[in-house]
């Protein structure tokens, strides 16, 4: 009789256990994938029947963008929930300090805060871009990169590079990792978070022949372009289009003259193929194991990719085409084969998850929105612009995505606007047109700057003005973040690594014309000189020595110290550059407040 109770408390039992049962959670990320793919279609040749097959099971954001169009920035965003332009981390440049010290040491993130709530995190791969391990219970780096290949490709810089490896794919390292995350679905049954990166189609484009051989060169599309398609923009754009400060001027030009071009897209579209079948195989063993029943499989990409497009080349610009990121999410109760047009950002993630499992919040601020309304509902009412921030080639700007339309704005005030139904490919600027104007405004609301009005005693606090550091022609590895003073404010400071004439630049907007005296609340390591003039439309006002008019120049300032930078006479209103140069290859400036006082 004991027995026999003992047994049925055992069958009532389990049912309980299994209902108690954390959901796992798969978190697939494939590095530099743009919207090229058989799912958002932004290339009719692309060949990823996985990637469709997950989309046929989920919801799938086609409105999706990243919170920092390259790696360093964009993925620690993703994990902490910190937008850029809130942590400082904007770009690459600022990868010379760890992505922790962005985000702080309060900072939890998602693996983090579900191994504290009964998970067992696991990441394989590249996740955060560097510093991974101590963030996930079991850490497993990337398997060693293919080095043997054939030698008949092209290698012209770090960002292009392709060949054909000359090993079975079995021996590719993202296959590898991909079995190490078979291997884990297979063999734990516990409540897993399992985050595996993919890492192609990120350079090089390396993978075995018979993927080559899906992309004949003879019927081989380019991506559509237009050759008139940067005339209706302002000076800087181009330059970021040309992403001159990595590969110099003429660049595109160059490739098409050569036939690079079409050899890149080839190449890249061959790993995009290869990486889509790393997702199948996940997919395949996900499927078959028992964490499918209850568990969800989130896919995201960091950012997007150009190759070609508005002649640019790369990652960190803001168009769509390299903003775009694949998103999706499939589950018990999710609608399945659904197409969610509205306008997210992969900051939405986090609070996501928080509110569809039932986490406790984190202890930082989230800078996403939750998605589980639209979970719910894709097809819903929702109007909730989201935001990218980055900066190259001394350009620092923050783009606003809404259901229809995509602005840019960059630190010295110039705008483009894109209405992305009728004008996918973003050939046609808006922002000049009057009847958007409104439309701007509302969108501009949205950024993470503005310029302050300069109160009657000229003084500003400097974390209130837009700034932007220089990034030339081997050049490059200055940055500028905001750093915690009290409680209650913050200082800026610029970390200025690229050599002497490197600087920053504070942009400031001047309501009426006239001499200014200018003093600043600042520390400098080195040897620096002022310099201010007009924003022009100018690409060449972005370039380390382009001559403006020199106001002062001083000697290292270790301490905190407030000093009279000199008189600056301004003959019009609007947009203004202060410009601390280095004179020193390497130094860090700090800078309080910045004061503009007109002298009548």
């Amino acid at each position: 009789m004991r027995n026999f109770l003992f047994l049925l408390f055992c069958l009532i039992s389990l049912p309980l256990l299994a209902l108690d049962k954390k959901p796992s959670v798969l978190l697939i990320n494939v590095d530099d994938w743009n919207d090229w793919n058989e799912v958002l279609q932004g290339h009719p040749q692309a060949i990823t029947p996985h990637i469709k097959r997950l989309a046929e099971r989920g919801i799938t954001f086609s409105n999706a963008i990243c919170a920092s169009p390259s790696c360093v920035p964009s993925r620690p965003a993703f994990f902490t929930g910190i937008a850029p332009w809130r942590s400082g981390n904007i770009s690459n440049d600022n990868g010379r300090r760890p992505w922790r010290f962005y985000a702080g040491e309060e900072a939890v993130t998602i693996p983090k805060l579900f191994s504290q709530n009964g998970w067992q995190s696991i990441g394989i791969a590249k996740n955060f871009h560097k510093g991974d391990k101590p963030e996930f219970d079991t850490y497993i780096p990337a398997p060693q990169k293919v080095s043997k290949v054939k030698g008949v490709g092209i290698r012209l810089n770090s960002s292009a590079v392709w060949d054909i490896a000359d090993v079975p794919v079995t021996e590719m390292s993202d296959y590898k990792a991909a079995s190490l995350g078979i291997e884990k679905i297979q063999s734990l049954k516990s409540s897993l978070l399992l985050s595996v990166g993919i890492y192609r189609p990120h350079v090089p484009w390396i993978v075995p022949q018979e993927y080559f051989d899906m992309y004949p060169l003879e019927n081989l599309q380019l991506p559509e372009a237009r050759s008139d398609d940067l005339d209706d923009l302002p000076e800087r754009f181009k330059l970021v289009a040309g992403l001159e400060a990595k590969f110099g001027k003429g660049y595109h030009e160059n490739l098409v003259k050569k036939g690079y071009d079409k050899q890149f897209v080839r190449a890249y579209l061959a790993s995009v193929t290869f990486a889509d079948e790393q997702v199948g195989r996940l997919l395949d063993a996900w499927y078959s194991s028992s964490h499918a029943e209850t568990g969800y499989v989130v896919l995201w990409s960091d950012h997007g990719y150009m190759l070609g497009e508005k002649s640019a080349w790369s990652k960190i610009k803001p168009w769509y085409d390299s903003s775009r990121s694949n998103f999706m999410i499939a589950g018990p109760g999710l609608e399945k084969g659904v197409m969610c047009n509205k306008a997210v950002s992969l900051l939405d993630l986090y609070p996501t998850l928080v509110d569809l499992l039932g986490l406790p919040k984190p202890p930082q601020k989230l800078d996403g929105n939750s998605l589980l309304p639209l979970l719910k509902n894709p097809q819903m009412d929702w109007d909730k612009p989201v935001q990218m921030t980055s900066q190259m080639d001394g350009v620092f700007f923050e783009s606003i995505l809404s259901n229809d339309y995509r602005m840019t704005r960059l630190a010295t005030g110039e705008t483009e606007l894109y209405k992305l139904a009728s004008d996918p490919h973003e050939f046609r600027n808006l922002a000049k047109n009057p009847e958007y104007a409104s439309l701007i405004e509302k969108m501009e609301k949205h950024l993470s700057f503005t310029y302050p009005l300069i109160p009657e005693d000229g003084w500003i606090e400097a974390e209130l003005i837009p700034a932007q550091t220089s990034a030339d022609y081997k050049l490059r590895g200055n940055c500028h973040y905001l750093r915690s003073k009290d409680e209650s404010s913050k200082m800026l400071y610029a970390d200025l690594n690229a050599g002497k004439g490197s600087y920053i630049d504070l942009i400031l907007e001047v309501q009426s014309p006239g001499a200014y005296r200018l003093e600043a609340e600042m520390s400098a390591k080195g040897n620096f000189l002022v310099q201010v003039d007009d924003v022009k439309n100018d690409a060449a006002q972005s370039d380390n020595g382009y001559p403006m008019k020199k106001i002062a120049q001083f000697p290292a300032q270790k301490k905190l110290t407030k000093l009279n930078l000199g008189v600056a006479k301004f003959d019009a209103p609007g947009l203004k550059i202060i410009r601390f140069v280095s004179q020193v290859p390497k130094q860090q400036m700090k800078f309080d407040r910045l004061r503009l006082l007109k002298d009548d």
